[in-house]
């Protein structure tokens, strides 16, 4: 038993290093990485009590290894006091929804963690531009008390291209200088999928912020293909199977077209949103290259997905080497099917040779 955990744990592992397009099935098997840690971690005691030195050393390197990869020997994150050099940023996908008070409990959360910097998921701004009249904005409900009441500014589509949906929506009250939405691979049912980069200015120094949201998992839900007895009939597993496999690798896609993007920026990045993808993935691997992990409880990604009984980490907030990661959290809100990640940081140092926003830094939302 000890040799095939030890096995699984090694194959699960891998999927870190291990593009979807060699062997996709290990992204299956990552997912499960954290509750195996567990089973190990019991195993462990089991064989101490047993005295079998030899598999224990075995189980107590794998769980050094995960440690490794996660930062456990590097302690938690700083726990400096926020104040008015701290910035907050939050990342949330919370899509429309029937209830009426969901802008205002949104609200409540936001004035309680106070972020200057929001990227939602899974919302919506339409732009139009009809020949004769001057161009519509039409921002999803349960965001406007944030921009009427908060005073936040939000990305709109591109004037120029049309009426256009905007799927990421990103909120702030930093000054903007450029915001573009960019479109990312479309997925294989036709949704939509995209990043907002926006170049803000923030004590007086320019960064990147990419908001995104990944490919999912699709039309396909295996908890639907395979409640209700479905689970009992090969048809639905491989129905499931073969949906899950296509949208890993279109998630690929996605990751290599907005790393492409992130390795040809010059200023200190953020990139935060919905990856669909948990810490031990090749996809979280592939984005995090130079970045840092920040939005972390005591230096451990908590899950946010399920909100109610949340199991997996698949909403991230990454900085680069500039930023400092003071505290991080993850709220139990159960305003969506997500629970929000909340991360405080603070230029690491001021350099001479920083780059300084223009005096005059416009703004994309006059």
């Amino acid at each position: 038993m000890t040799g095939s955990l030890l096995g699984l744990f090694g194959l699960a592992y891998a999927a870190y290093w291990i593009p979807p397009e060699v062997a996709w099935w290990l992204q299956l098997l990552a997912v499960g990485l954290p509750l195996l840690v567990a089973v190990l971690c019991v195993l462990a005691l089991v064989l101490f009590w047993q005295r079998r030195w030899l598999l224990l050393g075995g189980v107590l390197l794998a769980l050094l290894l995960y440690g490794l990869r996660h930062g456990w020997t590097e302690g938690s994150a700083s726990t400096a006091a926020a104040s008015d050099d701290t910035l907050v940023v939050m990342t949330y996908n919370v899509p429309e929804s029937r209830r009426p008070a969901l802008g205002d409990s949104l609200q409540a959360l936001v004035l309680r963690s106070r972020p200057q910097l929001i990227g939602f998921q899974e919302v919506g701004v339409w732009r139009y531009r009809q020949r004769g009249h001057p161009s519509t904005v039409r921002l999803i409900g349960h965001l406007r008390p944030l921009v009427e009441r908060q005073g936040y500014r939000f990305s709109v589509p591109d004037l120029g291209r049309g009426p256009m949906f905007a799927e990421v929506v990103t909120l702030t009250r930093l000054a903007v200088v450029w915001q573009e939405i960019r479109p990312l691979a479309r997925g294989p049912e036709g949704l939509i999928y995209q990043a907002v980069r926006s170049e803000l200015c923030w004590k007086g120094r320019p960064f990147v912020h990419y908001n995104v949201r990944l490919q999912s998992y699709g039309p396909v839900k295996p908890w639907e293909v395979l409640r209700d007895g479905g689970w009992k009939h090969p048809a639905n597993w491989r129905r499931w199977l073969g949906a899950y496999r296509r949208a890993l690798l279109q998630r690929a896609r996605q990751v290599r077209q907005l790393r492409a993007w992130i390795d040809q920026e010059r200023l200190p990045i953020i990139l935060s949103g919905d990856f669909n993808s948990t810490p031990d993935q090749w996809f979280y691997g592939w984005l995090s290259r130079g970045l840092r992990a920040a939005g972390r409880l005591g230096g451990v990604a908590a899950p946010s997905w399920p909100a109610a009984r949340p199991l997996v980490r698949i909403d991230h907030v990454l900085v680069s080497h500039e930023w400092e990661v003071l505290d991080g959290a993850v709220p139990a809100a159960e305003l969506s099917d997500h629970r929000p990640v909340i991360a405080r940081l603070r230029w690491r140092w001021t350099s001479d040779n920083a780059e300084t926003c223009p005096l005059d830094a416009p703004s994309a939302h006059p």
